[in-house]
């Protein structure tokens, strides 16, 4: 079975490994970072906001994880997390470089004052400690300055610029130092995203410093999707899957087979990106990650939603098929809702099978799911098994 991919984000690339892992021939194709680049570090299967999720995870999903390597193995309870915003939620898995608060509710965690503006650590420990978690368990939070290597440097830096410093081992040695003396030398650490763009940079710090500490959750963009970049190319290198860069605008499906057409540069001409494909699946992300178009236009192509490539697919929203055309001023998202933007996706069948014969659609991109790493994570794997059995060769009697 040969299979394509589009798409490099959390169901994308879990949908390439378990092909992979079952001896498929798979190739991915993507044009470029999409929302699993800009997540925070916490993986989830339903909104945090909402009861915590204590399902375990499928052998499979574990599986994936561990060979990403880039994040803690999930307990049986979610994790406890902090924001860079001064609020305190749940995850069902984390990026291992965060802090899980979890295992030290009732104890004092310093949070490291390096003197930035933009990271106000009295103000980030006053709101931790208020808290409803932190009064129930009676944790407190407290900063504390900490004078890192080359301060004023580090005082001006962009978030990942800062990070990137704790790539070189030297800079970590000394910024280690700089943290086993502060405060009590004891209390457990808590820190903004700076621990490295490397998976294994908040490890090698880690060991250094024989004291606990992690970061907090990742603003959009920032050090945690970088991680998850260098832990995604690592993989697929290791599993000898190949990636093509390019802007894919058309799937078509000719004599039981599919041809992906595209552009691997903007002013490129259209051309043949793979023929005689068996299996495609579309992990394009949602409106948030560019596979979903919102306001494409007026015209008679010009609805109000629209997928970034023509593919034999059908596009829903609330339950019906999208066929609403945009306005002057584009979709009403006053009679819409807001919601809409995250609901309207693809609409497929249990099995993540879109309407077309052996197209499949993951993630972000398909109607009425969690926008959820887990979720995502879930139908990449469910569609890849789905894909091997069905075209699983049959048992002659």
């Amino acid at each position: 079975m040969t299979a394509l991919v589009i798409g490099g984000g959390f169901a994308g690339i879990a949908a390439a490994w378990a092909l992979s892992r079952r001896g498929r021939e798979v190739e991915l194709v993507w044009r470029g970072a999409g929302a699993s680049s800009s997540y925070p570090g916490a993986l989830d299967r339903v909104e945090w906001g909402a009861l915590p999720d204590a399902r375990p995870l499928s052998a499979d999903a574990e599986a994936f994880l561990s060979a990403l390597g880039c994040f803690a193995a999930p307990g049986s309870m979610p994790a406890r997390l902090a924001t860079p915003a001064g609020v305190i939620r749940t995850a069902r898995c984390r990026d291992r470089a965060l802090f899980d608060l979890e295992p030290w509710r009732g104890r004092s965690i310093d949070v490291v004052d390096l003197g930035r503006p933009g990271w106000d650590a009295a103000a980030l420990a006053r709101a931790w400690s208020e808290s409803g978690w932190a009064r129930q368990t009676h944790t407190v939070f407290r900063a504390i300055p900490v004078a890192p290597p080359d301060a004023d440097s580090v005082r001006w830096l962009p978030d990942l610029e800062l990070a990137a410093r704790a790539d070189d081992p030297a800079w970590t040695e000394s910024l280690a130092r700089a943290l086993a003396a502060a405060g009590n030398g004891e209390s457990p650490l808590l820190i903004g995203p700076w621990l490295g763009l490397m998976p294994a940079s908040f490890e090698r710090l880690r060991a250094g410093l024989r004291r606990p500490i992690g970061e907090t959750l990742s603003e959009p963009g920032g050090a945690a999707g970088h991680r998850f970049e260098t832990a995604r190319d690592a993989l697929l290198e290791r599993a000898a899957i190949p990636v093509r860069l390019g802007h894919v605008e058309s799937v078509v499906r000719r004599s039981g087979r599919y041809e992906v057409l595209g552009r691997a540069e903007p002013e490129a001409p259209l051309a043949s990106m793979a023929a005689d494909v068996e299996v495609v699946l579309l992990a394009l992300g949602g409106v948030a990650g560019g596979g979903i178009r919102f306001l494409a236009g007026p015209g008679p192509e010009g609805r109000s939603f629209s997928l970034s490539l023509q593919a034999p697919v059908v596009l829903r929203l609330g339950g019906r098929e999208v066929s609403i055309q945009s306005g002057a001023l584009g979709a009403d998202l006053q009679q819409l809702g807001m919601d809409a933007l995250l609901d309207v996706g693809i609409s497929v069948d249990e099995n993540m099978l879109a309407r077309s014969p052996d197209l499949y659609a993951v993630g972000d991109v398909v109607a009425d799911r969690p926008r959820c790493a887990l979720e995502a994570i879930d139908s990449g794997l469910g569609a890849a098994r789905a894909a091997c059995r069905s075209r699983a060769p049959s048992m002659s009697p």
